[in-house]
């Protein structure tokens, strides 16, 4: 825009015709209301859409970062992680998002409830190679697992097969009338590509012990207030906390699920 106004002030018509073509060309007199789209979209509200960059916080920023990814005109995109510092209702934007874009996409991530909507191929990197499945996450879970089991099993065979060679090798390659058996077998071995065992994972396990009593409620708040200095964040909240809940926390970045955790770890006192 800047350029523009030089160009009129100059009146210089080649140049206001080439920077118009360059601003056609990446749809710029759209740019403010797809600006505003994509930002409310990751969470952005109309107010923070005035503010300078430096008044938010590292995880607002890396959104900002985002959006100034999604609104490039690409035939590209390589995202790396990127509902990190994203609540649920930006995280589920940015899945409707990525699936409408028209572009190739390469697409990090360990979230396969995210993953398994967007993509039609995975491309699983181990053992210093690269193993290459059509279909989404959940389709190359089975598929991996059927292909280790059957390398397991070819590797299996095969070390049936070389240990019955070998033991023939030992038994008659010292015998006058077996030898050029034994020779032949040698050979055999020598030339066979050998399969290497299937690589799995080590499982990660833990546990709690179980204690011999539970109180009941674990815990229990009336009407409790919790922030940072004179900042509230939660205000007069209740809570009764009973043994074996399963409780999934949601809320907007910056609604208080992480003041409530450090809360209930006795690392935030109640104000």
């Amino acid at each position: 825009e800047a350029q523009l106004h030089d160009a009129n002030e100059r009146n210089d018509g080649h140049a206001i015709a080439t920077i118009h073509g360059k601003l056609d060309a990446i749809d710029a007199w759209s740019i403010r209301s797809r600006a505003a789209s994509l930002l409310h979209g990751l969470g952005f509200s109309n107010e923070q859409l005035e503010r300078p960059v430096s008044d938010f916080s590292g995880g607002w920023r890396m959104r900002l970062n985002l959006a100034q990814a999604l609104i490039c005109r690409s035939d590209l995109l390589l995202l790396d992680e990127p509902t990190n510092h994203l609540d649920l209702d930006a995280v589920i934007w940015l899945e409707k998002w990525l699936k409408s874009y028209q572009g190739t996409l390469i697409l990090i991530s360990h979230d396969r409830d995210f993953l398994d909507p967007i993509v039609d191929k995975i491309i699983h990197i181990e053992q210093q190679s690269m193993f290459e499945y059509t279909g989404n996450y959940s389709s190359f879970e089975v598929q991996r697992a059927t292909r280790l089991a059957q390398q397991q099993a070819m590797y299996e065979s095969q070390q049936e097969r070389v240990a019955h060679l070998q033991s023939y090798i030992d038994r008659f390659r010292a015998k006058a009338t077996k030898a050029k058996q034994a020779q032949s077998r040698i050979k055999m071995l020598e030339r066979m590509e050998l399969i290497a065992p299937a690589h799995v994972d080590n499982p990660f396990r833990f546990s709690f012990r179980a204690p011999e009593s539970l109180p009941n409620p674990l815990l229990k708040m009336e009407k409790v207030s919790a922030g940072y200095g004179d900042r509230i964040i939660l205000d007069s909240i209740k809570l009764n906390l009973v043994p074996g809940s399963r409780i999934g926390l949601l809320g907007r970045n910056g609604a208080g699920k992480s003041t409530l955790i450090k809360l209930l770890a006795g690392e935030l006192a109640p104000v």
